[in-house]
């Protein structure tokens, strides 16, 4: 029992540190005037993605490509998951067709991204640049493209973002709120590791193979920062934020395996990893696509008490946990 007591201990430290990186996330927004859409899927997405990055720089090294691409797309359709449960339990909110057209954008690009990612381990590689594939220069292009765009379409678009103050800022809150939000993120550089070590001894205990510890485990634990995030962003009445740092940790998870590459030196990192992730890519598509949906639905149809769209997600989650535990 002392791995799984150990997991839960952490994961509730980091719990607490991640819900007041939303709320100083949200202060941020405010008082920059860059609004809640882009600090939710770039700042606060790349925050509360600190786990997966430094859990697959030490998969890299470790030469453990399958934890390491597992942790990204467990991660990943774990953040379906939790949007679709908030989005349910807080139904009145109705957080999927209250929040800003421009997160299609996001989804999109997290479909996309997800899709090369999923092709890449297909065919085995589209080919190599050192040690480094060519699909992993690909996926940063793309990804900095895809934030180039939201950049351009919700920052300086001609419609303000939600929650931006263009007169009267406070530069003594900014500064306040930026350095507690430094704090945080350095507090989950410092509990990461700790985290990842409990859920290594917890599959250890368990005995199951890395594709399936790296996807339900690993994921599930590198997840709990988007989770706190989002809960508190939701709480605070930040929907744009919430649903920010979801899709944009998404698509951040896919631009990890661009570390993950770099940090495995034996050569593409996509090239060798288990087609078994072919099954969680497939099950993030469907997903993100089902997210995207439910807010581009709202043009069509009056809403009601619970979202199909949301009650699909966590459907699919379950089966994609079910399938993935016969195969572990």
């Amino acid at each position: 029992m002392a791995p799984f007591f150990a997991l839960a201990s952490v994961g509730g430290l980091i719990f607490l540190v991640t819900a007041r990186l939303a709320r100083q996330a949200d202060t941020i927004a405010e008082e920059t005037g860059l609004g809640r859409l882009w600090i939710g899927t770039v700042l606060l997405a790349a925050s509360t993605s600190l786990p997966e990055v430094l859990t697959n720089v030490n998969a890299g090294l470790l030469d453990a490509p399958d934890i390491g691409a597992g942790d990204l797309l467990g991660a990943s359709l774990a953040n379906m998951l939790i949007l679709a449960v908030l989005d349910l339990a807080f139904a009145r909110r109705r957080i999927l067709h209250n929040v800003a057209m421009d997160h299609t954008l996001v989804g999109l690009l997290g479909i996309l991204l997800a899709a090369m990612v999923g092709t890449a381990i297909f065919t085995r590689g589209w080919g190599r640049i050192g040690h480094l594939g060519l699909e992993s220069v690909a996926i940063l292009l793309v990804y900095l493209g895809g934030m180039t765009l939201l950049y351009r379409s919700a920052v300086i678009g001609p419609v303000p973002s939600e929650g931006s103050r263009p007169d009267g800022r406070d530069r003594a809150r900014f500064r306040t709120a930026a350095g507690g939000f430094a704090l945080g993120a350095i507090g989950l550089a410092l509990l990461t590791p700790l985290l990842v070590l409990s859920a290594d001894a917890v599959s250890t205990e368990a005995g199951v193979t890395a594709t399936f510890v790296g996807t339900l485990l690993v994921g599930l634990s590198t997840s709990l920062p988007e989770l706190a995030a989002t809960v508190s962003a939701v709480r605070l009445g930040a929907l744009d934020l919430a649903a920010g740092n979801v899709f944009g940790s998404v698509a951040f998870n896919m631009l990890v395996f661009v570390i993950l590459d770099a940090a495995y030196l034996r050569g593409p990192l996509l090239g060798v990893a288990s087609r078994d992730h072919l099954l969680t890519v497939l099950l993030a598509v469907i997903c993100l696509a089902l997210a995207l949906m439910a807010i581009l639905s709202r043009a069509r149809r009056r809403p009601g008490p619970v979202l199909v769209e949301s009650v699909l997600i966590v459907c699919t989650y379950v089966v994609g946990v079910w399938l993935l535990s016969r195969r572990g």
